[in-house]
């Protein structure tokens, strides 16, 4: 059997505008790395969505493959695991095999046939492969726009896993307000966009927001759910980020990152 090589990465992010409501999304890639690498060999995967991807190249000629993940993103968190993991192995296939792909819409497309995403989440797809900041309509597989993340920022997570059930009708109810929280975001107002959103999409799914009001209240730039849950994030200034580290560190795991910056073109 051959030896594994290097490998491809890609990232977690966070939730700008939650895609679920009116199809068009944002999220900001932080430094949550995915490693994925692959050998031919016998398959060796359970997970439905890297299955999927295994299955569409095999129908493109490619190989039986052998498939190793290292993540630092827990699964099930609203941390775009999913999205980072999908694309870290298409790319590394395409990689590999010399195939001309566009690796964050190939990803949308095989989340939604494996059934694992209600829009493909084309906007985590771009931030977890470029970097930087998405903005997508889903719905189209388009990419509006994306930008290069803010600097001098800290990140901090209340890591959580274990997503529940997503009550989609309720989410759609609000197509409306995350039209227009998504408009706020492509006129570069990203924290206020976060804020709402991550605010707008605890109270639409139940989870509680005092730990999101307790991080604005000391100094957090944006604060919300990310994805649909469970995680929790917040948004600081370089240096600002102490008392929001204590505050999360009162409820569970917490995690201090970066954004990540554009890295890399579709």
């Amino acid at each position: 059997m051959e030896e594994v090589h290097g490998g491809m990465q890609a990232y977690g992010g966070i939730s700008v505008v939650n895609a679920l409501p009116s199809w068009y999304g944002s999220a900001m890639a932080v430094d949550m790395k995915v490693n994925v690498r692959v050998r031919e060999g016998k398959r060796n995967v359970q997970d439905l969505l890297l299955n999927e991807i295994l299955n569409y190249f095999e129908r493109q000629g490619i190989p039986e493959l052998e498939v190793e993940v290292e993540s630092e993103i827990p699964p099930g968190s609203g941390l775009k695991s999913s999205s980072a993991v999908s694309n870290a192995l298409i790319g590394e296939i395409a990689e590999r095999f010399s195939l001309n792909v566009d690796i964050p819409k190939l990803s949308a497309i095989l989340s939604l046939k494996a059934g694992v995403s209600f829009t493909g989440a084309l906007d985590d797809a771009v931030a977890s492969w470029c970097g930087g900041v998405s903005f997508t309509y889903n719905k189209e597989f388009k990419v509006i726009k994306r930008e290069r993340a803010p600097r001098d920022v800290t990140v901090v997570i209340l890591e959580r896993s274990g997503k529940g059930k997503i009550d989609l009708g309720k989410l759609r109810a609000f197509r409306a307000l995350f039209q227009e929280i998504f408009a706020i975001a492509l006129q570069g107002r990203l924290w206020e966009a976060m804020k709402l959103n991550g605010i707008a999409i605890a109270e639409i799914l139940g989870f509680p927001t005092d730990l999101v009001e307790e991080a604005l209240r000391k100094g957090a730039l944006a604060s919300g759910l990310s994805g649909n849950g469970p995680s929790y994030f917040a948004v600081t200034r370089e240096g600002d980020e102490g008392p929001v580290i204590e505050a999360f560190e009162k409820r569970g795991k917490v995690r201090v990152t970066r954004v990540v910056d554009l890295v890399r073109g579709n």
